[in-house]
């Protein structure tokens, strides 16, 4: 039985045959070029699942690893402002030690209070320190708003939060990268019972009323007292005659009425088991105010109360006595204070110890995910250069062929 092919037929065998031999030079002079061994999914399909795996990975990597600078960085800003606080705590130790002379009089004694208000002022900034992307440091959650805002009696006020922001570092793992200053600077233990007074959130008052100078008068009156907390809570017009804004000051455990109708005059001072605090503004109606009991003081609230002093204290026997008593005191809560920023510190080196380690690991496992990606998808130039040589000279043998094959024709024969 015979076989007979029409010249067609040898044209387009020849002819598909020689596009796909320029295919596959076509094909290693790609992957040369990109040195790359799987140029799509269909050159090796478990390759390219796997090769996918690894970039994801990659980029996941490269991601933490941003991640990690950041909060080296805004460790590295909070580190600088404990530090700098730290310093000017031992310099108000030194005018509160000052100060405690008693061989200084008011006068020299209130160029004392300057200086120290400047200190306090300094802290202040320190602790109104923002990070990279101008976040403050301290202000818990509210970055965007300064944590320590001083009122209109010159006092600072904590407005921030407790929150303790976190940036994650590995898949499971989240590191703290801040510290709330109401632990650092603002619940600091004292070495006795005092008050923080604070406004409720929800009065309804425009502008709002606020509530400061806190002070213990009696100590033992207050000691008796002591840890009862009281609300402020200012009554109908209605309640005097002739009506005008009164408050009630009540328990807070049990309700119990301690002070009532009180008339209310902005600024005045309003005292109640030892203690004395000063409301300013117009509150509106239902208003209240909460005072409480506390095992903590501020550290810039003791200095402010020890610059307040300084200007109050006289010359007499009994005020350099209480002057003698608020300086030890003040002295004492510095000591905490700085205890507090000891802490601080060394949370802050250990979670930068534990940035350094895993940046180490970040780049061992970077390497690993690389190498293991180059075996998948990296080209051998050698074997790839070799092949390519073949590959060509096959095509150019099979064109050779293909061309003289085309000139046959049974015309040549007759």
């Amino acid at each position: 039985m015979s076989i007979r092919l029409s010249s067609y037929q040898i044209h387009n065998t020849g002819l598909n045959g020689l596009l796909e031999m320029q295919k596959a030079v076509s094909k290693t002079q790609e992957q040369i070029s990109a040195n790359k061994r799987v140029l799509s999914p269909g050159d090796d399909p478990v390759a390219s699942t796997r090769i996918l795996a690894l970039n994801q990975e990659l980029a996941l990597n490269s991601q933490y690893k941003n991640n990690l600078e950041t909060l080296r960085n805004r460790l590295n800003r909070e580190e600088v402002a404990i530090n700098s606080i730290n310093e000017l705590v031992f310099k108000a130790q030194e005018l509160v030690t000052q100060a405690g002379d008693g061989a200084l009089n008011k006068e020299q004694r209130g160029y004392i209070a300057v200086e120290l208000q400047s200190t306090i002022d300094a802290m202040a900034q320190m602790m109104n320190s923002r990070d990279a992307s101008g976040e403050y440091i301290f202000a818990g959650y509210q970055g965007s708003g300064e944590p320590f805002v001083r009122g209109i009696d010159g006092r600072y006020r904590f407005t921030g939060d407790e929150g303790q922001r976190s940036i994650q570092i590995a898949p499971a793992a989240s590191v703290a990268s801040s510290d709330s200053g109401k632990k650092i600077f603002v619940d600091v233990r004292s070495v006795e019972p005092t008050i923080i007074a604070h406004a409720n959130p929800g009065n309804r008052a425009t502008p709002p009323a606020s509530i400061s100078g806190e002070q213990v008068l009696d100590a033992q009156a207050f000691a008796e007292f002591y840890p009862e907390d009281v609300v402020i809570e200012f009554r109908s017009l209605e309640e005097m005659n002739p009506p005008q804004l009164s408050y009630h000051i009540r328990q807070r455990s049990d309700g119990r009425i301690l002070v009532q109708n009180k008339p209310y005059v902005s600024g005045e001072q309003i005292e109640f088991s030892g203690v004395a605090v000063n409301i300013a503004g117009q509150p509106a109606v239902g208003d209240t105010f909460i005072v409480e009991s506390s095992n903590r003081k501020g550290l810039l609230t003791g200095l402010e109360d020890f610059v307040a002093a300084l200007n109050q204290y006289g010359d007499n026997i009994t005020d350099k006595a209480k002057l003698a008593t608020q300086t030890a005191t003040t002295l004492s809560n510095l000591g905490n204070a700085q205890s507090a920023l000891l802490e601080t510190r060394s949370s802050i080196g250990a979670r930068l110890n534990l940035v350094d380690s895993t940046l180490t690991a970040n780049e061992d496992s970077k390497l690993t995910i690389q190498t293991a990606l180059s075996s998948l998808q990296d080209l051998d130039y050698a074997a790839a250069i070799s092949q390519l040589t073949q590959e060509s000279f096959i095509l150019e043998a099979a064109q050779a062929s293909f061309a003289r094959v085309s000139k046959l024709s049974i015309f040549n024969y007759i």
